[in-house]
C-alpha cells in the first residue's frame, strides 16, 4: 500500500521518546508498503540530519515551523476568541495543509498515518481513504493531570478550560479516523472515554531494539550511587516531575546515601529547574546531549519521578533494555507489564522514592536482579521484532478491506 506518515517532530535522530516511538513504526511500516514521510522541522540542522529518512522512504517533505512566545501568545488569544484548543491550535499552518494535500494526490495515497493528535488537523475532510491516528498519550489525560498540579491559579484556569476542549476535540479527531492506535490498555480506555465505547482503538505497544542495545548491556559500568533522569525537559511533565523529586525526594536521599550523584539529561530545561538544581549537592544539569550513552553506561538507577503524563515511557524500556535498574512512580510506568520489585521499583511520594533508589544504590543483587528480569521482559515482549506483528494484522486487515471495496466498484 502507499501510505503517507504525518508527524508533528521530525523523527530522525530519535534522541527523545515520541521520535523513537515513530521511528520504529516508521521503518517497520517502509520495510512492506510505499512510505511518504511528511514532517515539520525547526532548523536546517534537523532538516541535514533527516536526509537520512531518504534511505528507506520513498519521498520525505519537510516543512518549517517556527514557535515563539510571541506567537504563543498570539494563538492562546485566538483560541480564546474561538473557543478552540491552544494546544492545537499553535500548530495550525494552512502550508502544511496545502502540503499534505497535494502529496495525497501525487502518491496516489491509500493511507494516511497521523503521528499524534496535532497533526489530525491537517487531514483533508473531503479525503476518502483510511485514517489511521497513531495517538502516542490520551492527550486529554495529559492536560488534565497538569492541571491538577498546577500551582498558579491562572494556569489551573486556563488549562481546566484546555481539558474541557481537549475531551470534545479529540473526541471529535478519534472519530474522524477509520483505526485509532493506543500506545497501552489505560491509554485505550481512556480514549474510549471521550471517543465514545464503540471508538475502533488497537493498542500497538511502544518497542525498543533490543538486539541494538545488547552490548551495551553486556559490557555496562555503573559508577557507584549515580542517578540518571533524561528526558525531554520542555515537556512540562518532565520538568514537573523532576522538580517535585529535587524540592521533596532528592534531599532525603542524600541522607540515606551521601554520595549519591544525581545527573539531569534533556533539552530546554525551564529556569526554575536549573536554579534549583544550582543549589543542590550532587546535582548536574547537562542540558541536550548528541550522544547519551556514556551516561547510559555509569548510571546505577534511572530515576522517572513523573506525576503527569500518558502512554509508555521509552527511556524506561530503553533502561530496561540496557540493564539500567529502575525506580518510577505509578504514573510513570502506566501502561508496562511490569510489577512492582520484580521489573523495577514503583514508589508515590518523595520519600518512598528516595528509600527505593536507596535499596538499589545499597544493594547489588538487588540492582542485578532488576536488571536481568527487566530485559527478559523487553526481548518477550516489547522488542521491536515481535511487538509490531500487531501494527502489521492492523495494515493487513486495511489492505484486505480496500482490495474488497474496488472489487465491488468494479463489479458494479
Amino acid at each position: 500500500m502507499r501510505i503517507l506518515v504525518l508527524t508533528q517532530v521530525v523523527v530522525y535522530p530519535a534522541d527523545a521518546g515520541p521520535k523513537v516511538k515513530t521511528l520504529q513504526v516508521l521503518r517497520h511500516l517502509a520495510k512492506h508498503h510505499d512510505v511518504t514521510y511528511c514532517t515539520f522541522i525547526r532548523s536546517e540542522r534537523e532538516a541535514q540530519e533527516a536526509s537520512v529518512l531518504r534511505t528507506f522512504c520513498k519521498r520525505v517533505e519537510m516543512l518549517p515551523i517556527k514557535r515563539s512566545k510571541l506567537s504563543d501568545a498570539r494563538f492562546l488569544m485566538e483560541s480564546l476568541l474561538v473557543n478552540d484548543s491552544f494546544i492545537l491550535r499553535r500548530d495550525e499552518r494552512s502550508d502544511m495543509k496545502a502540503l499534505v494535500r497535494r502529496l495525497l494526490s501525487e502518491e496516489q495515497i491509500d493511507v494516511l498515518h497521523v503521528d499524534q493528535l496535532n497533526m489530525m488537523r491537517f487531514v483533508p475532510d473531503d479525503w476518502q481513504g483510511t485514517v489511521v491516528l497513531d495517538e502516542h498519550n490520551a492527550v486529554w489525560q495529559v492536560v488534565e493531570r497538569l492541571r491538577r498540579g498546577a500551582r498558579n491559579p491562572l494556569a489551573r484556569l486556563l488549562l481546566k478550560r484546555e481539558v474541557r476542549l481537549m475531551r470534545r476535540l479529540e473526541g471529535e479527531e478519534c472519530r474522524r479516523a477509520d483505526v485509532v492506535l493506543a500506545v497501552s490498555e489505560e491509554d485505550k480506555m481512556a480514549l474510549r472515554e471521550v471517543g465514545g465505547e464503540t471508538l475502533p482503538v488497537e493498542v500497538v505497544p511502544i518497542t525498543v531494539d533490543a538486539q541494538h542495545f545488547a552490548s551495551l548491556y553486556a559490557t555496562r559500568a555503573p559508577l557507584p550511587m549515580h542517578i540518571l533522569t533524561i528526558g525531554t525537559l520542555f515537556w512540562p511533565p518532565n520538568s514537573e516531575g523532576i522538580l517535585w523529586w529535587l524540592r521533596d525526594g532528592f534531599p532525603r536521599l542524600r541522607t540515606l546515601c551521601p554520595e549519591a550523584a544525581y545527573d539531569i539529561v534533556g533539552a530546554r530545561p525551564p529556569r526554575a529547574l536549573q536554579a534549583l538544581a544550582e543549589q543542590l549537592d550532587g546535582v548536574q544539569m547537562h542540558g541536550y546531549v548528541a550522544d547519551a550513552e556514556p551516561f547510559w553506561r555509569e548510571a546505577s538507577v534511572l530515576m522517572v519521578p513523573l506525576l503527569s503524563g500518558g502512554g509508555v515511557r521509552v527511556k524506561i524500556l530503553e533502561a530496561m533494555a540496557m540493564g539500567v535498574p529502575v525506580v518510577s512512580t505509578t504514573v510513570g510506568c502506566e501502561g508496562l507489564a511490569i510489577r512492582d520489585g520484580e521489573h523495577l521499583l514503583i514508589a508515590d511520594t518523595p520519600q518512598d522514592l528516595a528509600q527505593a533508589c536507596a535499596r538499589v544504590l545499597q544493594d547489588r543483587e538487588l540492582e542485578r536482579t532488576l536488571a536481568h528480569n527487566a530485559r527478559e521482559l523487553i526481548l518477550e515482549r516489547y522488542d521491536v521484532t515481535s511487538a509490531l506483528r500487531v501494527l502489521d494484522d492492523i495494515y493487513g486487515r486495511i489492505g484486505k478491506q480496500e482490495q474488497e471495496e474496488q472489487t465491488q466498484g468494479i463489479s458494479h
